[in-house]
């Protein structure tokens, strides 16, 4: 047995023990009806693995040996026989409840609340049953079968006052988790949206890198039937030769990135209310981190679940931070998402300054950009060129509204393709 197991016994033990002084005596005896039981069987519960059994036994014996020690600071006439022997009968009730509760462990396994609290009231009162059986017995109290239906009365509302607080808890527990599962969730779709559109551009470059190396290799056949000198010709090959490792690199680079995008890829299909809500969390902590005042919300009026999860997240995510690097301190931003025949169409509407009539035409180009950091250094501009990207991924189209006032990217994108 570990330290942590007998930790959680000692516990269990001084839980039981205290909770057993806060007590009624209805049969005029030592008999008592205490929350001792009640903590006993919370506790039993909450340490699923604790060993039953010992735990009852050593609880029933420590529990004695507390009363015990109680009575000798209350009565002058103390004697610790007579004392032990009355309140003995406490081992019995614990070691006969941990029992009956270690059997249906066993037997049952997981079980519904209403069974478990079913099989508490078994266990308190079968329990209590003997506990005033060895009271008959050791200390020659007289057993009243009229005393039982109270015993069973008590040992209803103790055992679902128990069931209902540990119910209470382990929800409690469960919404932590799920909160904190969900966050992480969030982060890892963000950070995999980030990695997809990597991956995008590598694919495009491996592309690029292909047609450069054919190219490489045609001016080394062209120099050589040209017959120019040796040292030329190898240099055209050599750098053929170098460009298809580079490819090669990539190419690897490119598989690593697949396999880990497709570890953390959703199985199932997610809702577009789900995706829109991903995007609203991150960018709201990001207005925050900018110290900007700005009011997000969404409306999403479509119940489809979709595939496409992460260049729609791409694309919401540049055309909201976009919007939230455009309105200087306050202001909103409306994400509006609705059908329309066989399309989705996607809105982000914001209140900034608007975009120049003379710069509409080309923000979609890659590099293009109008912010600039507090040095002068223009930021990298390649938001919208994702936007674009992923929107002709989709066959879909993009749309630009804006005035002095207000400025509203409208993207259409087919549902089949989603």
């Amino acid at each position: 047995m570990n330290r942590n197991t007998i930790l959680k016994i000692l516990i269990i033990v001084c839980v039981t023990a205290f909770l057993g002084e806060l007590k009624i005596t209805p049969f005029n005896s030592s008999f008592r009806i205490a929350l001792g039981s009640a903590g006993f069987f919370f506790l039993l519960l909450y340490y699923k693995d604790v060993p039953y059994l010992l735990t009852g036994f050593v609880t029933g014996v420590l529990t004695t040996l507390f009363r015990t020690g109680l009575d000798s600071f209350y009565f002058n006439d103390f004697s610790f026989i007579g004392s032990f022997l009355t309140h003995s009968p406490i081992i019995g009730y614990y070691l006969v409840f941990a029992t009956i509760l270690q059997f249906t462990k066993r037997k049952c396994g997981s079980i519904s609340p209403l069974m478990l609290g079913f099989f508490g009231v078994l266990s308190d009162g079968i329990a209590n049953i003997a506990e005033l059986l060895l009271h008959s017995a050791i200390n020659g109290v007289p057993f009243m079968f009229s005393n039982i239906g109270y015993v069973f009365i008590v040992a209803v509302f103790r055992s679902f006052f128990v069931i209902g607080l540990y119910n209470s808890i382990e929800s409690n527990k469960l919404k932590a988790i799920y909160v904190e599962q969900r966050k992480k969730f969030e982060e890892i779709q963000t950070i995999l949206s980030e990695l997809y559109i990597e991956g995008f551009y590598l694919e495009k470059t491996l592309t690029d890198i292909e047609t450069i190396t054919r190219k490489a290799h045609d001016l080394y056949q062209e120099l050589k039937k040209l017959e120019m000198p040796v040292e030329l010709t190898r240099s055209a090959l050599l750098i053929a030769q170098e460009v298809h490792e580079v490819k090669k690199d990539n190419q690897r680079i490119k598989a690593g990135l697949e396999k880990l995008i497709a570890e953390g890829h959703i199985v199932k299909p997610v809702s577009l209310k789900e995706i829109v809500n991903v995007s609203l969390k991150a960018n709201k902590k990001y207005s925050k981190s900018l110290g900007k005042n700005i009011e997000i919300e969404a409306s999403v009026d479509v119940d489809l679940k979709v595939q496409s999860i992460y260049p729609l997240l791409i694309i919401l995510n540049n055309l909201i931070t976009n919007a939230i690097e455009a309105i200087d301190e306050t202001g909103f931003i409306q994400v509006t998402v609705r059908m329309l025949d066989s399309n989705i169409i996607i809105e982000v509407l914001d209140n900034g300054p608007g975009i120049d009539p003379d710069e509409q035409d080309v923000i979609f180009e890659p590099g293009f950009t109008t912010k600039f950091t507090e040095t002068g250094k223009p930021s990298t501009g390649i938001g919208l060129s994702h936007v674009k990207l992923m929107v002709e991924k989709l066959d879909g189209s993009i749309q630009l509204q804006s005035s002095p006032v207000q400025t509203a990217f409208t993207i259409t994108l087919p549902i089949k393709n989603l």
